[in-house]
């Protein structure tokens, strides 16, 4: 069996933002033994299954934390002038960045010049025009 460098093992942790001890109680092994890779210079090949499969966890969490956020968001304002259709092609402009269709609208009216050509960009002028001329309620 074939062990893997404690420094790509050290280095893959800080990649992924991970600590020692937070891979130590994901994979329920004691920290002790996770620090005393060190000295032995080499980490068990299930070290790096374990950390591929944290680090996809979290990713995967985090992916679904910002979504639910954005849905949480989506349903808190209501746009007057734009159906679902057009609110989900100015999203789609803006693919990415976990903006809704109601922060685009207000960020290109209030003159952001970055969110102003993105949408000229990417969306047809009558869609263009119509996002600018919606109104953007909140509701609690």
């Amino acid at each position: 069996m074939q062990k893997i460098d404690h420094k790509l093992f050290i280095h893959t942790l800080k990649a992924h933002g991970i600590t020692q001890k937070a891979f130590a109680e994901y994979a329920k092994i004691p920290y002790d033994t996770v620090t005393g890779w060190k000295k032995k210079g080499k980490v068990p090949p299930y070290a790096m299954v374990i950390l591929k499969d944290m680090a996809y966890r979290m990713r995967h969490d985090e992916q679904t934390r910002n979504m639910l956020q954005r849905h949480r968001k989506r349903n808190t304002v209501e746009i007057v002038g734009l159906d679902d259709k057009d609110q989900k092609r100015i999203e789609a402009a803006f693919w990415g960045t976990n903006y809704t269709a109601g922060e685009i609208i207000e960020k290109a009216k209030t003159g952001d010049k970055d969110f102003m050509q993105r949408l000229k960009e990417n969306l047809p002028e009558a869609l263009h025009r119509k996002a600018l001329n919606a109104q953007v309620k909140r509701h609690a």
